[in-house]
């Protein structure tokens, strides 16, 4: 079954432009299929975000039919006919037929469904459809001509290769269509982002994705800025549908060096097994994940912008992590790359041809077609003095966009200097026609903010003052093509950003400061001290690297100074320094951010004006007080002071008044929280995770109005949490892991509580109704499920009237008896359950969703300390994790409450019906569950079908 295109080339102001009102048209006879076939095909295109007009829904009531259907077909991309044995009585649907096969014969694609009716009797007008033909020729107000329009538009039809339902399950062939349509119109909606040259690259993308080997990996290798990322994108947009899992992964180089390579299996294996939702999941046995649950499957990834040969191991380690028919897609700079990690194809892209420059340009330049004329010989020199360069063409079409003739003629005369073309030095005619505060904010993304989410940059580029937002300025550099906003982060091409720093560094007075070697010389001759506003040192690639305070007595324009590690592999993070003498002094009044990793004195750097100081992140310092009594930290709303393992007390939180982010993880000496944190009105997040020597906490937090997040795992001295902690209505996530805490009241409105690992926990009186995950595994004072009847009222509420979705995982042997499909096992491997649906109108108005219980039991002799479970019911699958990164420290309590057995736990959960809607649920005969627990046995599982 295929898309069949009647005709060659599509005018540009038909099939799929910025425009055109509906994706798909369906032309049907109302009284054969509007209530069946159609209605199904209708519904399925819908849900899969495909705009689909169909006459009964779309038009309203009293307008003129003839004229709003015309308007449909004209603004339609995909026409899909459907023949059924009446479709030729009616002269509405012969009417239609002959436009859209007009439309069709323009370049738009045409799809027949012959639905009862052989397509025979459509091609020569036969059996019913003859019938019809005669009536009509008999019928004296009929012109000839017009039967014979629809004699043509029938035979053109029938000829055309599309689907005959006969005697197949319908809802398979609906499934095809909707696929094959959502294929298509992904395909086409390529040329709405101005991707050109793309039948012809895509063609020999897809030969070689075609290859007959079981998993194929494909390289994409080239300069910068000549398509790499932009063909892997249509590529994958185009086929992603035909995988049973896919996954584009886009910077990795960029977001490996940031977040870290685990940050990206992580989204990989969300991509891959939950379809891209659950991003917030954990995966602590990720490795394992990826090898074992990839091979099962046949995925498409594109690893995007790969610049060392460890993020291809990491992501893509082998042909044998990937299932039968696997394709593997890397874009790299570096060919070399590819060769080391025994890739199968390589592919660089062609460069674009006079034609296709001109489409790229006038794309990007908003060049209209009634002016393309007049604007030709300027293209023309445009294209040339950008040498055909996909990037430069569309920084300088969307820089001479709605600029007059005049304006484009004075722009190529500076163009014309042969300078101003050397080394793609032709990109500079858009950032000179920037204004000086869109250049500022161009060239501190380009030197600092790379990668870096957009609020955060804007933030520190404002400052406090209210009156300024970054937004507007950002906005002009995402439509002049020099940045992009991707998942909230800014990002800009290698080569835009060489462009931002030769700029810099051809300064007569260079302002910012980010290369190591650079930096070393500008201490070195001190020279231009006082015009430095920006210092980013990377303490993994520099060495012996001295700060004095004469120096930054000097730098009295200094906004921000980022002393980081920025390799996230390293290893002793804690020995990555720069040297300081011990009377150093920071006098900087200035500074907005700062960021020092390991600073080495015990007290906060004196003398520093506060005053403008947004964010002050100081991980594994060796101060043990940070805050003297004459300094105002009014405007900081970050502070992060993690692995700071001498720090005993921060006192005087009242002097930081608007401070929302508090982070105190891994400082292990901290004894208390000074009470006057209960004066911090603003305050959304408090991570004080691994603090040790912590045993309480001030009452005083539950003054706070605004916090939502409380972080104590792994606060193994802390006993108890805070009297009135259910007086905290703003809170919705509290993780106290591995704490000795014997009891807790949970807030109201509490929707995430993770208390695995408390050991010393008694119990939970109960859950609030807000509750979406619980986790109280290995709390084994707890006793089971059984003993705690206010706990078991509170979930079993939960269970038969669900709000929301919510997980649970308790120690408890036994499933609620309100679950009536079960299976036991024992089973190390999935235990599988089958659910007959005799019903077929199951999936009513009244099913609500999807709830699912099993009991589990840990392997060996100690507990697993991170159990994973992923569950599937037919084509859905949810995955669940309890536990932290660092749980393997909490056996340190095991003996202190005399080991553990292997206590069993139950894990209850509940999927809503949209979670599921995507896979089509109405059209299952039969559920088979399955549940699988990394390193647990599944010794029984259940399935409950939840109605109103």
């Amino acid at each position: 079954m295929s898309l069949i295109r009647i005709g060659q080339t599509a005018p540009r102001n038909t099939s799929f432009l910025p425009g055109s009102k509906f994706d798909v048209f369906l032309s049907f006879r109302g009284e054969d299929t509007r209530t069946n076939f159609t209605d199904h095909l209708y519904t399925a295109l819908v849900e899969k975000g495909i705009h689909t007009f169909r006459d009964d829904e779309e038009l309203e009531r009293g307008e003129r039919i003839s004229q709003n259907l015309l308007q449909a077909i004209e603004g339609s991309g995909v026409f899909i006919i459907i023949f059924s044995e009446n479709y030729a009585n009616s002269k509405w649907c012969l009417d239609e037929l002959v436009r859209i096969m007009e439309c069709g014969a323009w370049g738009r694609k045409v799809f027949p469904v012959f639905y009862h009716v052989d397509p025979s009797e459509v091609r020569k007008q036969s059996g019913k459809y003859g019938d019809a033909f005669v009536d009509y020729e008999k019928d004296a107000n009929l012109e000839r001509e017009q039967i014979q329009k629809w004699r043509d538009a029938l035979t053109a039809a029938g000829h055309l290769s599309g689907c005959h339902i006969q005697n197949q399950y319908e809802a398979e062939i609906v499934k095809k269509i909707t696929r094959e349509t959502l294929c298509e119109i992904i395909g086409k909606h390529c040329d709405e982002d101005g991707l050109v040259g793309k039948n012809s690259q895509l063609y020999a993308l897809e030969n070689l994705i075609r290859k007959p080997k079981a998993v194929l990996m494909v390289g994409i290798y080239g300069l910068d800025g000549i398509g790499k990322t932009t063909f892997a994108r249509a590529l994958y947009d185009k086929i992603a549908c035909q995988f049973e899992g896919a996954s584009f992964l886009a910077n990795v180089g960029e977001v490996s060096k940031k977040d870290g390579l685990c940050c990206l299996q992580k989204r990989l294996l969300c991509d891959i097994l939950l379809g891209g939702e659950n991003q917030e999941t954990t995966f602590h046995s990720i490795d394992n994940w990826l090898k074992d649950k990839l091979r099962r499957k046949k995925v498409l990834i594109v690893l995007d912008d790969v610049n060392d040969l460890k993020q291809l191991e990491t992501l893509a380690g082998g042909h044998d992590w990937f299932g039968r028919g696997s394709r593997i897609v890397i874009t790299t700079k570096n060919k070399h790359l590819l060769y080391q990690h025994r890739v199968d194809e390589f592919y660089e892209p062609k460069g674009l041809d006079s034609r296709e420059a001109l489409q790229l340009f006038s794309y990007h330049a908003n060049t209209k077609e009634d002016s393309l004329y007049d604007f030709y010989p300027l293209s023309k020199q445009v294209i040339s003095y950008c040498n055909h360069h996909p990037l430069a063409l569309k920084v300088v079409g969307s820089f001479l966009r709605a600029k007059s003739y005049s304006q484009w003629q004075v722009q190529l005369e500076n163009l014309a200097r042969k300078s101003a073309r050397e080394n793609l030095n032709i990109l500079r005619v858009s950032y000179n026609g920037l204004n000086d505060r869109e250049k500022y904010i161009f060239l501190d993304v380009a030197c600092f903010f790379k990668g870096e989410y957009e609020d955060f940059v804007t933030k520190m580029l404002d400052g406090h003052d209210q009156d300024f937002s970054g937004t507007k300025e950002v906005k002009v550099l995402t439509d002049r093509c020099l940045i992009t906003v991707a998942e909230r982060k800014l990002w800009m091409q290698n080569i835009i950003q060489k462009l931002g720093w030769q700029i810099v560094r051809k300064a007569k007075e260079p302002c910012r400061f980010w290369d190591h070697e650079d930096i070393q010389r500008l201490l070195r001759t001190k020279k231009g001290m006082r015009e430095v506003e920006g210092l980013s040192l990377d303490l993994s690639k520099a060495k012996d690297i001295h700060f004095s305070t004469e120096v930054f007595e000097k730098m009295t324009e200094l906004k921000m100074l980022k002393v980081f590690l920025g390799c996230d592999l390293v290893e002793g993070k804690e020995n990555y320094q720069v040297k300081i003498s011990k009377d150093f002094r920071l006098t900087c009044s200035m500074l907005r951010y700062l960021h020092w990793h390991n600073y080495q004195p015990k007290s906060f750097p004196l003398n520093v004006k506060a005053e403008e100081l947004l964010e002050l992140n100081m991980p594994f310092s060796r101060s043990d007080q940070i805050y003297r009594n004459e300094t105002d930290f009014q405007w900081l709303t970050i502070l992060n002071l993690s692995h700071s393992r001498h720090l005993e007390n921060i006192s005087n939180f009242s002097r930081m008044p608007n401070l929302e982010t508090l982070v105190l993880e891994g400082c292990t000496s901290l004894i208390e929280v000074d009470p006057s944190i209960g004066d911090l009105n603003n305050l959304s997040l408090m991570n004080l995770k691994d603090c040790k020597s912590l045993n309480s906490l001030p009452n005083s937090i539950c003054k706070f109005k605004s916090l939502t997040t409380l972080i104590v795992a792994g606060c193994s001295g802390l006993q108890q949490l805070p009297d009135k902690l259910e007086e905290l209505q703003s809170l919705v996530n509290l993780n106290a892991h591995g704490t000795s805490i014997r009891g807790i009241s949970p807030p109201p409105n509490l929707r995430i509580l993770l208390l695995g690992h408390c050991k010393k926990l008694q119990g939970i009186p109960m859950l609030p109704s807000s509750i979406q995950q619980a986790d109280a595994y290995n709390c084994i004072s707890m006793g089971t499920l059984l003993r705690n009847t206010h706990l078991e009222a509170s979930i079993l509420e939960r269970i038969q009237a669900p709000k929301s979705e919510f997980s649970i995982l308790i120690p408890g042997n036994r499933i609620p008896d309100c679950f009536t499909h079960k299976l036991a096992g024992p089973s190390a491997v999935p235990l599988v359950l089958t659910v007959e649906l005799p019903n077929p109108d199951w999936y009513n108005d009244d099913f609500l969703g999807f709830s699912v219980c099993i009991v589990l039991a840990p392997q060996g002799k100690r507990p697993q300390l991170k159990p994973e479970i992923l569950c599937k019911l037919n084509n859905s699958t949810f995955f669940y994790s309890c536990g932290e990164d660092n749980v393997d420290e909490f056996a340190e309590s095991d003996q202190e409450c005399g080991g553990n057995s292997g206590t069993d736990h139950v894990w209850l959960a509940y999927q809503p019906r949209a979670r599921g809607d995507r896979c089509r649920p109405q059209e299952w005969n039969q559920i088979t569950a399955s549940f699988e627990v990394f390193a647990c046995e599944v010794k029984e599982c259940a399935v409950r079908l939840t109605y109103k």
